[in-house]
């Protein structure tokens, strides 16, 4: 795998806005590989937890850690059997189980895993080749989404390296990933165990604590993780999981990432006003709390001081309608790319 200018584009002149590629700007993988733990966190469902693991432990990860809400003697069993070590949490949410997982794993970059994903073919691969370059600490990849088999994975795109601490660069296209689509160096997250323990979810808060940092962070285009599309209301996905709860994800999360705004200054201040807003509206609306509409108005608000217009791009107003009719949302979202040419998130 070779890495590619911060421009995303390895020919051609930048575009309109965009800075001259600097050197700096390419992976560097020059170090040694890294020791690395699959992360896959059980919140209330164990239904998929086998074909997860097993994802995991095909791919030659040193460590497979498993972080589940309750002791099953026969489950974890069989996942042991699969190569996987058990650890029984009692934190009751996302940010918590992967906060105590980081701290107990023994690899130097974590990849993590929701329960009902799958890691494609060559996503650790991938990953332990990114995080050879010693400066980057946070890296995410594309996904493709699926209902009921796990897709292939995706062909193989170059890896846009940013450094987070300026702005141009954040600004070209670097955004919160999903949870199953995010590999963390260890290091750089240990000192914020204490936040990630207080939060509802990882995804949008462990990018905002990797651009806090002023490192470099890793896109890898390349569609790595399976994302299952299933249905709310089921076993899968009850309607009081944290995903459902009225306004469960976001209070104390969208708290948090304004006062991590407020308390930076210089570029990284700069980079977080629209890096936040886009995390905190997404939440927001991704939110059933009709409490939240103050939120929403005063969001909308902070967006538009940034020049932010559109928060809720296609893919975010197609999430809404994978709970209810998943194929349907896949094959309009099909339909959107063809027509626009977009292939970022999804191989």
């Amino acid at each position: 795998m070779t890495g590619t200018q911060g421009n995303g584009s390895s020919t051609g002149p930048p575009g309109p806005g965009d800075s001259p590629p600097r050197s700096d700007e390419v992976l560097q993988p020059t170090g040694a590989p890294p020791r690395m733990t699959v992360v896959i966190a059980a919140h209330t469902r164990t239904q998929y937890l086998r074909r997860a693991v097993s994802s995991a432990t095909s791919q030659g990860a040193e460590e497979v850690l498993v972080v589940k809400f309750a002791h099953d003697p026969e489950l974890d069993a069989e996942l042991t059997a699969l190569g996987a070590r058990v650890h029984v949490s009692a934190e009751r949410f996302q940010g918590g189980k992967v906060a105590e997982a980081i701290g107990i794993a023994t690899g130097e970059a974590v990849v993590l895993l929701d329960d009902d994903d799958v890691l494609l073919e060559g996503r650790v691969a991938h990953m332990r080749e990114i995080f050879r370059d010693p400066r980057v600490v946070f890296a995410s990849n594309g996904y493709r989404p699926f209902t009921d088999t796990p897709p292939p994975p995706g062909p193989s795109r170059p890896v846009r390296l940013f450094k987070t601490g300026e702005v141009d660069q954040l600004r070209r296209g670097l955004k919160p990933m999903l949870t199953s689509c995010i590999t963390v160096r260890r290091s750089m997250i240990l000192p914020w165990l204490g936040d990630l323990r207080r939060l509802v979810i990882a995804d949008h808060t462990m990018f905002i604590m990797a651009v806090i940092a002023r490192r470099w962070m890793a896109m890898d285009p390349t569609a790595l993780t399976g994302y299952h599309l299933g249905a709310y209301g089921t076993d899968l996905r009850p309607k009081q999981s944290i995903w459902r709860g009225s306004g469960a994800n976001a209070r104390g999360d969208i708290a948090w990432m304004l006062d991590q705004l407020d308390a930076q200054t210089g570029a990284v201040h700069d980079t977080l006003n629209p890096v936040v807003a886009k995390a905190v509206v997404h939440l927001v609306f991704l939110t059933a709390d009709p409490a939240f509409g103050n939120y929403r108005r005063e969001m909308r608000a902070l967006l538009d001081g940034v020049g932010i217009r559109r928060p809720l791009t296609v893919p975010t107003t197609l999430m809404f309608l994978y709970g209810f009719a998943p194929r349907l949302a896949v094959r309009l979202n099909n339909v959107w790319r063809s027509l626009v040419g977009f292939h970022h998130n999804q191989g």
